[in-house]
């Protein structure tokens, strides 16, 4: 199913469109909730995984093919967002440590949002740009929040060669974002 079939299918029948979402990308939605809520009950995991799926049938009307990015990508980005989210509510409550992400910008501040979106179009670029195996292992890394040794047996590798691939991508992606502007 293309990403314009998938998006008029959310539109036209939600409740169709949503299972579809479910079955391509749900065992992802739970993964990304799960590490970035690690530590945290399964209702809230469990509640950001929804929370997820009614913010991408919400959204599926803003997703912008033009720009680069597939609606996978958009609805990864959503669950990312929402499980984050969910983190914060958490760390409000007291209940957890917080993420450097977290303090990025603030939430009421619509000009430094524009700008964190635009440098998270760059980012994904770029790391759209790094040759395997680094391109893989910074994904499941900094995106899928895995842990090394999980990597290392997704992709077959060492856990030193993980390592390796993470310092060096780093410093690729560090010199590519500067080249584009982004200079934190």
């Amino acid at each position: 199913m293309t990403d314009r079939q998938l998006i008029k299918l959310l539109k036209k029948d939600p409740e169709r469109g949503l299972g579809t979402v479910l079955e391509l990308y749900g065992g992802a939605i739970k993964t990304i909730c799960g590490n970035i809520l690690s530590g945290c009950a399964r209702e809230d995991v469990e509640e950001a995984a929804a929370d997820a799926l009614a913010a991408i049938w919400k959204a599926a009307d803003r997703f912008q093919a033009d720009r680069g990015t597939s609606f996978k990508s958009y609805c990864y980005g959503i669950t990312r967002k929402k499980a984050l989210s969910r983190r914060k509510k958490l760390l409000v409550r007291g209940a957890l440590v917080p993420l450097q992400e977290e303090l990025l910008f603030e939430e009421n501040d619509p000009s430094a949002k524009i700008e964190q979106e635009e440098e998270e179009r760059i980012l994904h670029e770029t790391v759209g740009e790094l040759e395997e195996p680094e391109r893989s292992v910074f994904i499941l890394r900094y995106f899928f929040f895995f842990k090394v040794k999980e990597i290392a047996e997704r992709l077959e590798l060492t856990d030193k060669k993980v390592e390796n691939c993470l310092y060096r991508g780093k410093e690729k992606l560090r010199t590519a974002l500067i080249r584009k502007g982004i200079t934190r």
